[in-house]
């Protein structure tokens, strides 16, 4: 980052583009409630915090008729995504445990979720998100997405 160039965390814009992108992250961690689809599961757990990103950048555009800064883009993105991240980790850690349930207390620790679980899905989710968000507002300013 070079001196004096800076970014600014765009509240407002968290706010309305977060309800969104929660319940879609809340709903795919619901998807390990089902032990059959816990492949799914994972790639929705990949996609979601890139949705977040992307609905960010997508909904700041519609409010002011203009793409964020790069540089806004990226750091709010990140913020969208590593919340989603956290809802979609937390929403597994609790339906792996109850679809697990039956198999004896030990048995979620084999489901590979904890603490650290979700450490490591606000980490991707922020990079993730960031991705998104770029990736977005680049097929804009492209000229691809109108």
């Amino acid at each position: 980052m070079q001196s004096g160039q800076q970014f600014k965390v765009d509240q407002p814009g968290l706010i309305k583009a977060a309800p969104i992108a929660l319940i879609v992250a809340a709903v795919a961690g619901l998807v390990y409630i089902i032990i059959g689809l816990w492949g799914i599961a994972q790639l929705l757990g990949w996609v979601v915090p890139i949705f977040a990103g992307v609905w960010y950048v997508m909904t700041v555009r519609k409010s002011t008729n203009a793409l964020p800064a790069q540089m806004d883009g990226l750091v709010n993105g990140a913020i969208a995504g590593a919340a989603a991240g956290l809802v979609n980790g937390f929403v597994a850690l609790i339906a792996t445990s109850i679809a697990l349930s039956g198999y004896g207390p030990f048995a979620a620790a084999l489901g590979g979720f904890g603490i650290g679980g979700l450490i490591m899905a606000i980490i991707f989710g922020a990079v993730l998100g960031a991705v998104g968000a770029f990736g977005y507002a680049f097929l804009v300013a492209q000229g691809t997405i109108k």
